[in-house]
């Protein structure tokens, strides 16, 4: 005769016996269901084996945190836990994408190649460009350092962000 263990005595076998065994079979037996939810976020499939260890992660956190006086399933507070985490991880994948192949730039002029007579008319734009988009200088160093305004330095900011925004 063969007796098969609940998810409540594994879970009591790994927390209070530290049983190397029982924490294995959990890992295989919930390896597919951690696949399922990854492959539910839509994500790029580059991002799919990092999902994959944070799941696996999570479910350890699950097993040693896991606490039955709460009324409460195995598998849901380990969904629980786990989409919580994937979606948390899926907001941290970066939404930009590097390119293999740089062909796409070839012919591009760069901004910071641009003579800065082009992209400023006046002295003001001159001097804010040098202070706050070169030199990195917040508008309250720049109204102490110069005698403009307030308003006359955001102004000029925007002028010069739209002029870059035209160029592109």
């Amino acid at each position: 005769m063969r007796y098969v263990m609940n998810d409540y005595e594994l879970v009591y076998l790994i927390q209070n016996e530290q049983d190397d065994i029982a924490m294995a079979f959990m890992f295989k037996k919930y390896h597919k269901f951690i696949w399922k939810q990854v492959h539910l976020l839509n994500v790029d499939p580059k991002e799919h084996d990092d999902l994959h260890q944070e799941g696996v992660l999570m479910l350890h956190k699950a097993l040693q945190t896991f606490d039955e006086t709460k009324n409460k399933s195995f598998t849901r507070y380990f969904e629980l836990i786990l989409r919580r985490q994937l979606y948390k991880a899926k907001n941290n994948i970066p939404n930009y994408y590097l390119y293999e192949h740089t062909d796409f730039c070839k012919g591009v002029t760069y901004l910071e190649e641009e003579p800065i007579e082009i992209i400023c008319n006046s002295l003001l734009e001159q001097q804010i460009h040098q202070l706050y988009f070169l030199e990195r200088r917040s508008v309250a160093e720049i109204i102490r350092q110069t005698e403009y305004s307030k308003k006359q330095i955001y102004n000029t900011i925007f002028r010069i962000k739209e002029k870059y925004k035209n160029m592109l």
